[in-house]
């Protein structure tokens, strides 16, 4: 396909005449249609000089479409100083101005290159170790980022440099579309990918990240229990209390429900801890830990994946908000061990039925349902009693 028929800005298709580009390939035809769409993007892409014009093209692409060109507008990181410099060239190479990107790499100057982030060069290359001293001594801050590329992030995530990308993108204060290449796709990967990208598109992967789930053993006890308008957490205590020895993975559907579950367990006496994507490195694996050695009983979940989760012979799992992903219910099944009183067990309230309802279809299974808590029944009893206590007085106020 000519670049033409992507859509791409005519100064930009000048610049790839120049450097003798005729054809998009497959990978530069992905990027190129994602980045025009403001669509962020997960591609699996080989080092060399097919992807490195990817990144070229959609880096000039963004900076030919933005309203002004008053502050840095799209920022590269890649893994190490030769490949900072080839895209770098690159860019120069299709672009009208040899002034529009500077390379912040391992080897170069400092001063020149904080000069350079300070005059706010539309487009800055930068290695993350190099660029976070960067912008930790001098506090500088992204404000109009509009496009932000982590190439080669399968080299970035599994050495020490994933700490400064966390750092780098707290400085980061603008809405941005998001690029990130990779040659393999695992768990480490996606946690980084996640914290820059909220659900990228996923393209060309052929790993065990794309393979199905594992199936619902045979044997696993599936239950599931209907939870009155609320009293979800009521119900839930009332559960767990009924086998207080057990460990427990519970999944919420939101930070704050986790944060809500805490507090009750807490004041329960229960000792919990939580997992989410806004945890630190050093603090989701403290609380892993604490859960994996059973210095805690319950561990609370929420946007994560149990697919994320190296985690076996769970007790019980909860699902204190039922999925709406097939998929992420198999893999939750998947955590619970194989004895006799392990269980998978989901609250369903009248919001989760729809959900429920479509997982059955989808699994062709059906969970047994077990009866409310008598603790529930009771409080149940005792609301609808007081329900009509009111609409009494109230009738007989008016007969009055």
């Amino acid at each position: 396909m000519k670049f033409e028929e992507l859509n791409v800005s005519d100064e930009v298709i000048n610049g790839i005449h120049k450097t003798n580009l005729n054809e998009a390939s497959g990978l530069q035809q992905s990027v190129i249609s994602r980045i025009i769409a403001d669509e962020s993007l997960l591609i699996e892409a080989e080092p060399g000089t097919d992807k490195n014009a990817a990144i070229a093209i959609a880096a000039l692409e963004k900076l030919a479409r933005a309203e002004n060109l008053d502050d840095i507008r799209v920022l590269i990181i890649t893994a190490d100083a030769e490949t900072a410099r080839q895209i770098n060239e690159q860019i120069v190479s299709i672009g009208s101005s040899k002034e529009s990107s500077i390379c912040v790499d391992d080897d170069g100057n400092k001063d020149e290159q904080a000069s350079a982030i300070s005059n706010h060069v539309p487009i800055i290359v930068a290695n993350p170790n190099r660029l976070q001293d960067l912008l930790q001594e001098h506090r500088f801050i992204f404000r109009h980022l509009d496009l932000v590329v982590l190439d080669e992030i399968d080299e970035m995530a599994n050495n020490d440099t994933a700490g400064a990308l966390k750092q780098i993108k707290r400085r980061i204060l603008s809405d941005y579309t998001s690029l990130i290449f990779s040659q393999t796709l695992d768990k480490s990967i996606n946690k980084v990918s996640a914290y820059f990208a909220d659900e990228p598109t996923v393209a060309g992967f052929e790993t065990a990240a794309d393979s199905p789930p594992p199936a619902i053993r045979g044997d696993l006890i599936q239950r599931y229990i209907k939870v009155p308008s609320r009293m979800k957490i009521s119900t839930l205590m009332a559960h767990i209390e009924q086998a207080p020895d057990e460990n427990c993975v519970v999944f919420t559907a939101s930070k704050r429900g986790t944060d809500r579950l805490y507090r009750v367990l807490k004041k329960r006496g229960l000792k919990a801890t939580s997992l989410h994507h806004k945890l630190s490195d050093e603090k989701r694996a403290q609380r892993f830990a604490n859960f994996t050695n059973s210095d805690v009983q319950y561990l609370l979940v929420s946007d994560i994946s149990a697919a994320e989760l190296d985690l076996n012979g769970i007790n019980q799992v909860i699902n204190y908000d039922v999925p709406n992903n097939p998929d992420e219910y198999r893999f939750r099944a998947a955590l619970v061990s194989d004895g006799k009183a392990a269980q998978l067990v989901s609250l369903v309230s009248k919001q989760d039925q729809n959900d429920i309802s479509q997982l059955q279809n989808e699994l062709g299974q059906t969970p047994q349902e077990i009866p409310l808590p008598d603790e529930v029944k009771e409080k149940l009893k005792q609301r609808k009693d007081k329900k009509m206590r009111l609409l009494l007085q109230c009738f007989t106020s008016k007969l009055v």
